[in-house]
């Protein structure tokens, strides 16, 4: 039987190099760059085990005609579960994320939540459980 081995989530960009800075002040470590020199195509970040892949869309669709762009309004999220939501909105909002919706508690206070956008309008998250 075929198993999934690890889990990647890719995000295609207009601006690799803009988004891995905003991911890298949110404190993801680059994991894999290609080309290994010279202009990013493709850059991997980690987050608690799962990769991030912030893909070139130009690129994508010279090489292998994707048919993807970037655009500026979210159709997928990505979740990061963390300790402090407040503290993670603000790092986001200094490393150059848009403010969507401001930390704020569920409506059955289990949960605190806030959503930004990054450099390239992906919209992330961030959850903790409430105490």
């Amino acid at each position: 039987m075929v198993q999934i081995r690890q889990f990647q989530v890719n995000l295609f960009c207009d601006d690799v190099d803009r988004c891995l800075a905003f991911y890298n002040r949110l404190g993801l470590t680059e994991a894999f760059r290609a080309p290994a020199t010279g202009p990013v195509a493709h850059v991997e970040v980690e987050a608690a085990g799962v990769r991030i892949g912030l893909t070139s869309a130009h690129v994508a669709n010279e090489l292998v005609d994707l048919g993807v762009e970037p655009t500026d309004r979210p159709a997928t999220e990505i979740v990061f579960w963390c300790d402090d939501v407040d503290a993670m909105y603000t790092l986001a909002l200094v490393a150059g994320a848009t403010p969507v919706v401001a930390p704020t508690n569920s409506p059955d206070g289990r949960l605190r939540y806030a959503w930004v956008r990054d450099p390239n309008a992906h919209q992330l998250k961030f959850v903790q459980p409430h105490s």
